[in-house]
């Protein structure tokens, strides 16, 4: 045999060098993983207290009429009396004593506290999930700790604080009914769904996936079909019972069970048409959004691009935080559109994959499946569902009534686990060559980065030009339609 062919064959059966160092550098580096994930979590729990005292304590959505209702009376008022009266009650009686005992801003801290607990919540569930890898983790709760628009819609005095956390506690106990298929956890989940719709008719999506959750994790067991049967019925039953009121008193007194602001109010023929044509579904134009940072004649007439440019920056004017409102400043969210298109198509692309995986995961009998990798399945899948149909709603809403504000990518929040499930699998997907890797490593941290430096801009321009706590100068905001 040539020297050359020996040399061939040599290196066929042993790694290079630097292959052996590819192998061996996540090993060493595996031991700072927990230690980069617990330094992730420590800094958004701290974002969130910077935040907590800069920001006043309103978004668009003033719910401070129906909290002063409801901390003299202890009684729910109906969707006619207030503005956000519609919602379910949960969140009033909740914050009602905190307004008692210390106003306005003991009703903040205890968004504070759903914020931080939130947070909590999803780092506790990637630490018990056993598919995510180490290295991911601090990825995936990256996202949730320093996503400004996520941080900041868990800190107004709003039903959004605790419908936030009910999602993650709602998905949070998913996996605990799964780990232990016992009576018990599956009380839980019933008690959970049903806060959830006492606090918000959004929670409405998360029943049919929770019903396909409670069929596909109870198929395994002996007696399937009755077990199946008595466990849906008990999880549907308890978050009826729990979490109907509210649906019930509006059917009774509008003969709606889900009547919102949009029925009662007069701006909503300011922010018409939205709808100009079927490219009002597809027109995924990111330029627009980095001409005009916030909304604009050019954005209204896109679902796509709202929903993006809310979920990724202050799109609208919704708080004492304007930077967005203030050049050169506003910049920084044309900066944060572009590079976000990268964490953006990473959830497609998991999201793709997930539902690459329902199909194995509904067809095959479970007998001839791993159980840990169709628990898997299991609990993407419920989460996926839940996350298209939270989007469905959205666009039909939207449609429905033809407002260009309904589309705001905080309406997603509740099912913002999904959306993290749904990064994690495409960034697996990244790990198959290092190049993707360390390309998408590079533009999350330029994301990451971006966010900091957009806290850090407002949290100085609160400290300069301080905004009265209870300003509500950002409404109404006014688009022309007809402006193109």
């Amino acid at each position: 045999m040539k020297p050359t062919t020996r040399r061939r064959a040599r290196d066929r059966q042993e790694p290079s060098k630097q292959a052996r160092s590819a192998v061996q550098s996540p090993k060493k580096l595996s031991r700072y993983y927990p230690y980069v994930f617990s330094s992730v979590l420590a800094a958004g729990i701290a974002i969130r207290i910077l935040a907590f005292g800069y920001i006043g304590y309103f978004n668009n959505d003033n719910h401070l009429a129906v909290l002063e209702y409801v901390s003299r009376h202890w009684a729910p008022p109906n969707a006619g009396q207030f503005n956000q009266a519609y919602h379910p009650p949960l969140y009033y009686f909740l914050a009602a004593p905190f307004f008692r005992a210390g106003n306005l801003p003991a009703v903040q801290g205890l968004s504070l506290l759903l914020s931080i607990a939130t947070l909590a919540a999803i780092a506790l569930l990637f630490q018990r999930l056993p598919w995510i890898s180490e290295q991911l983790k601090p990825w995936c709760l990256a996202l949730a700790a320093f996503h400004p628009q996520f941080v900041l819609f868990s800190l107004f005095i709003s039903n959004d604080t605790l419908a936030i956390f009910l999602g993650a506690l709602i998905f949070y106990q998913c996996w605990r009914a799964q780990a232990v298929p016992s009576k018990l956890n599956f009380v839980l989940l019933g008690i959970f769904l049903g806060l959830g719709l006492l606090t918000k008719a959004v929670f409405l999506v998360f029943v049919l996936p929770l019903a396909l959750f409670v069929c596909l994790t109870n198929r395994r067991l002996p007696d399937s079909y009755g077990q199946i049967f008595s466990q849906l019925a008990m999880v549907l039953g308890i978050a009826t019972l729990v979490g109907c009121y509210k649906y019930v008193e509006n059917f009774l007194l509008f003969d709606n069970p889900t009547i919102s602001n949009l029925d009662f109010a007069d701006w909503t023929a300011t922010q018409r048409p939205t709808w100009s044509g079927v490219v009002t579904l597809f027109d995924v134009n990111v330029l627009k959004l980095l001409r005009d940072p916030t909304v604009s004649p050019a954005t209204v007439h896109s679902y796509p691009l709202m929903l993006y440019g809310s979920f990724w920056y202050s799109f609208l004017p919704e708080s004492t935080f304007q930077s967005n409102l203030v050049a050169p400043f506003n910049r920084l969210g044309s900066m944060i559109y572009l590079v976000a298109l990268c964490p953006t198509t990473l959830m497609l692309i998991g999201a793709l994959r997930i539902g690459r995986a329902a199909v194995e995961a509904l067809l095959p009998p479970p007998n001839q499946q791993n159980p840990s990798n169709s628990a898997r399945k299991i609990f993407e899948v419920t989460l996926l569902f839940t996350l298209l149909l939270n989007v469905l709603l959205v666009i039909s809403v939207g449609w429905n009534y033809d407002v260009w504000s309904v589309f705001q990518g905080r309406l997603l929040f509740p099912s913002y686990l999904s959306l993290l499930i749904a990064f994690h699998a495409g960034m697996e997907w990244t790990e198959s060559s290092p190049l993707k890797a360390k390309l998408t490593r590079g533009l999350l941290l330029a994301l990451i980065l971006l966010f900091v430096v957009y806290f850090l801009v407002e949290f100085w321009l609160a400290s300069v030009h301080p905004a009265n706590p209870l300003s509500m100068d950002h409404m109404p905001y006014k688009v022309d339609m007809n402006a193109r």
